[in-house]
């Protein structure tokens, strides 16, 4: 009876070990992501890394959400914003703020800067499991890749 009690035992450990912590989803780290971004794509404009107090002038973030942004001085709509949320619930009202924030600028920039117009309607914008990334480049296929090299 030990033994079966031990092997149920065993198997229940090895079950919920299983549901808890064999996720797939990676630990990112923003901040390198952003950075890799920066570096590796093409962009018309020098971009600037943002403070948190300055992104928060742009998005809402969850509490306890990490990010990383970069902007250009302006004469471009070019941008970089990575985010990781305690969940993927949490990702999804971010996704959801981003695109808000999109379509604003998009419509700034209809006034302002036609020229970024398809720009912006070309960014890559990407979310799996807790992470949210933007990029709005013309050198989208490049941002793809290190994206998808980092969320997988």
């Amino acid at each position: 009876m030990k033994r079966v009690f031990c092997l149920v035992l065993i198997l229940l450990l090895a079950a919920a070990a299983v549901g808890c912590g064999g996720s797939s989803e990676k630990e990112v780290d923003v901040s390198a992501l952003a950075s890799a971004l920066a570096e590796g794509v093409e962009f018309e404009a020098a971009l600037k890394e943002l403070t948190a107090e300055q992104l928060a002038n742009y998005l809402t973030l969850p509490e306890g959400a990490q990010a990383a942004a970069y902007m250009s001085n302006g004469t471009t709509a070019e941008e970089i914003v990575a985010v990781r949320c305690a969940d993927s619930g949490e990702a999804a009202a971010v996704e959801t703020a981003i695109k808000a924030f999109l379509a604003d600028q998009r419509a700034e920039m209809e006034r302002y800067l036609p020229g970024e117009v398809a720009r912006m309607e070309n960014a890559v914008l990407a979310r799996k499991g807790s992470c949210v990334v933007l990029c709005v480049t013309d050198d989208t296929d490049t941002a793809e890749g290190i994206i998808k090299e980092y969320l997988g």
